[in-house]
């Protein structure tokens, strides 16, 4: 009886070491379990942080392109309503097609085709996206010369503007106003 007394001790003192060493695993093990979820939890708010940083990144960008293509409409349209300013001022002295003639012209390019000789027949819009007009706002009035100059008195000078507007629908408009006087011989004497 000792023996099988002594066999229960030893097997029961290997079965307590066996059932302490597995409760110190068990707890070793729901350490690491719980610490798997705390490492789930950063990693996730980890991916949250840098997926709202990755979206602000491409709004911004989309904003950039954005900007850039609305600058680029701007200028172009710019360029065409200067243009129209500047080829309304290369038909002076034309003959009949002249816009400085004394009078308003709403369109100084309503003689020239569209197709074949019109000065902004080059432009990416068409002739159409270009309104000119020439407006005469002061006529026979004296020149802007001094009063100590010889000539004053002999000649007299009309004053215009040009307005040039340019319109590409939903994209950009810009209107271009420009100044000229024409100066013509006077009713001075001599």
């Amino acid at each position: 009886m000792k023996n099988s007394r002594l066999e229960v001790s030893v097997g029961g003192s290997a079965g307590l070491k066996s059932a302490r060493a597995r409760q110190v695993a068990l707890a070793r093990h729901a350490g690491h379990r719980s610490q798997r979820g705390v490492a789930l939890v950063v990693s996730l708010l980890f991916l949250l942080v840098v997926s709202v940083i990755s979206v602000m990144a491409a709004s911004s960008s989309a904003l950039g392109l954005k900007m850039s293509s609305n600058m680029a409409d701007s200028y172009a349209s710019f360029q065409s309503a200067e243009a129209g300013a500047i080829a309304t001022l290369a038909l002076a002295g034309a003959g009949s097609n002249d816009p400085f003639d004394g009078d308003d012209t709403p369109d100084p390019f309503a003689a020239f085709n569209p197709d074949t000789n019109h000065p902004l027949r080059g432009i990416a819009d068409g002739v159409d996206a270009v309104d000119v007009n020439v407006f005469m706002t002061t006529g026979s009035t004296t020149c802007p010369r001094s009063d100590a100059g010889s000539s004053v008195g002999l000649f007299e000078c009309d004053y215009y503007r040009i307005e040039s507007e340019h319109e590409v629908v939903h994209k950009a408009r810009t209107r271009v106003q420009l100044g000229v006087v024409k100066t013509i011989i006077g009713s001075g004497n001599l």
